[in-house]
Formats: C-alpha cells, structure tokens, sequence
C-alpha cells in the first residue's frame, strides 16, 4: 500500500520536527546545525547547515554531518517508525517495501532498514489522529520549555517531562497536551487533549473516534496500584514514582476494565467531592464483584471542594515516598514505615 501524500512538503517536514525554514528560500535553506550543536560556538548563530528545499537532504558545511529527511527526524529524536510516519505524512517517502525488505523515500533508499508497517486495527483505524500525526505533536511538546507555562502551579511542581513525553509519548498541539489512550498490544483507541486553565471551553477533549479506556493499560503496571481520576492526576502520580492508572473521568468508569486489574490490589482515589466519592463507591463495588481487592483513599474526608491527588502531592512534597506509598494504600509501604 502507498502511502505517498502528493507533492512534496519539505517545509512542513522540517516544521513537525521543530524547524522552521526561512519562507522565503527558493531551493536551499540555512539553519542552524540540529544534528551536532555542541561543535558549534554560540550555538551555531550563524546558521552553518543547508536544507534541500527539493529532497529534504542537509549538510552542515561546518562540522560536516550531513543526511537525508529520514536521518534529520532521527537527529531530532523520532524512532525509525515515527521517522518514517513523518516522511509519509509530508510526501517525502512511499510505504512500500523494497525486496530487500526497505521502505525506500523518493530518490534514495533509507537506512537503516525499516520493517514495513503492519495495518491499523479497525479501532485504530476510527481515531481521527494517526501515530504520525502524534509524533509530531511530540516533537512539539519536546520543543517547550520546561515546565509548561500552561500549567497550574501544582503541577509545573509535579510533572516531569521524562514522565510526560518519554513514558507516555504525550504531545502539544493547540495549547493543549495530547494524551494517547493505548490498548493491551500498544495500539492507539484514542487521544485526548488537556488545557490545564482553559477558562472558556472543556479542560479535557477526545479526538473524533476515540475509544476510552484506562491509562495507561494496565497490562504492565505491578502488583500495587492506583486508580485516579483524570490523566492530570496519573501524570502527577507517576512523575512521583507512584503507580497510577487514570480513569478518564468521574463518570467514564466501564465495569468491564476491572477485569483487567486482576491479580492487583488496588486504591481507589478519587477528588474529594460528591461527585468522587460516588465514582469511588462504584469502581470499588465492581472491583469486588471482579474478585479484585480494591480499596478507597478519601484524601479529605472534611472537604466537598474537588481537592485533587495533584494538589494532595503538592502538599506533601516533604514526605518520603514510602510515606506517601503508605498513606495511600500500599501495604508494603505500610509495613515498611512500621518496621
């Protein structure tokens, strides 16, 4: 299958990997080097490093690295799978193998060799943004300065961007982060996208064709876990060193993901209000029903205001980890901080 766009977009390449070429450049464009910038003095302030506006190719005329539009997305970082996703997405390669088993881009074969993809599920296949497409917007969140100035307060404290980019592959587009919903074997059911003060519309969007589900899937998570609510929180928990899985919301719990909680002691912990508290009930009597020992973590019993995990780890930033470990329901942390 092809999977070749029409025409050529080099300028949109180099943009989803965070370089913006000069508009008004006709066949070659300068940057500054991308592939090696600690050989260059001030950060390479006189670009040094041209880009064919025709093939996407570069060379750095001052420290010599040089290479295809394949090898410019594996110098900012993408894998070779993304990097070819990126490449099919602007025109610059075919999804079509070689017989000697590579993908091969206009005019060049590509190297290293890259397995052919596999098709999409049906699932996938409904979710209206592909891995491309979110490996782009990973790119951009990459790009950002850290931590997101979009934050709340609590959370720029928290989140850590090995957590947020590297474990969980979110990206940025819009103002908002994008947080894929990935099922058992890693396939894409859907993305959502977070704005942390959006103050005129919904914090929390779903792509078209999003199928919900918990994140992330818990098929590798250990024998202690959490149960939080919302993806904000799981990114608060997990930048912690806590093993947290988001429910995606307080209404969103389905019976059937508690089978996949099997074999796990679980702490149900939910923001302290009404509206938690009754999502905190249910998930936990469907975890019974499932033969799943779950148990509820009210963070504020005396409070209804929607205190949050995020807020409650802001609080208790002094805290050891086995502390908070035991406080939120891990019977080995409790026996740990008893010895």
């Amino acid at each position: 299958m092809s999977g070749t766009l029409p025409g050529r977009d080099v300028h949109g390449f180099y943009a989803a990997l965070g370089l913006e070429l000069p508009a008004a450049a006709k066949r070659d464009a300068s940057v500054r080097c991308f592939a090696n910038p600690d050989a260059h003095a001030h950060e390479d302030r006189h670009p040094s490093c041209s880009v064919s506006l025709v093939s996407g190719a570069w060379r750095c005329w001052a420290c010599g690295a040089r290479g295809g539009a394949y090898d410019a997305a594996i110098a900012r970082g993408l894998t070779p799978r993304e990097a070819m996703d990126v490449l099919v997405l602007h025109g610059l390669a075919e999804r079509r193998a070689d017989p000697a088993g590579r993908f091969r881009a206009r005019g060049r074969s590509l190297s290293p060799a890259t397995p052919a993809h596999e098709p999409r599920n049906a699932r996938e296949a409904a979710v209206a943004m592909s891995e491309a497409e979110l490996a782009v917007a990973r790119v951009r969140l990459a790009a950002q300065s850290w931590p997101l100035s979009a934050l709340r307060a609590e959370q720029r404290a928290l989140w850590s961007r090995a957590t947020v980019i590297d474990a969980l592959g979110c990206g940025w587009e819009h103002g908002r982060l994008l947080i894929p919903i990935r099922d058992g074997s890693r396939a894409l059911c859907g993305v959502l996208r977070y704005a942390p003060r959006h103050d005129r519309a919904a914090k929390m969007l779903a792509v078209a064709g999003t199928h919900l589900g918990l994140i992330p899937h818990p098929a590798a998570e250990p024998e202690w876990l959490m149960l939080v609510e919302g993806p904000p929180d799981m990114i608060s928990a997990r930048s912690c060193g806590l093993p947290a899985i988001a429910v995606p919301g307080d209404h969103a719990w389905e019976a059937q993901w508690a089978q996949l909680l099997a074999g796990r002691r679980v702490s149900v912990v939910m923001d302290s209000d009404q509206a938690g508290r009754v999502a905190a009930e249910r998930i936990a009597r469907e975890l019974k029903t499932a033969g799943v020992h779950g148990s509820i973590i009210d963070l504020a019993p005396a409070r209804d205001d929607g205190y949050d995990l995020t807020e409650w780890l802001s609080d208790h930033r002094d805290w050891p980890l086995e502390r908070i470990r035991a406080a939120l329901g891990c019977r080995e942390a409790k026996a740990s901080a008893a010895a």
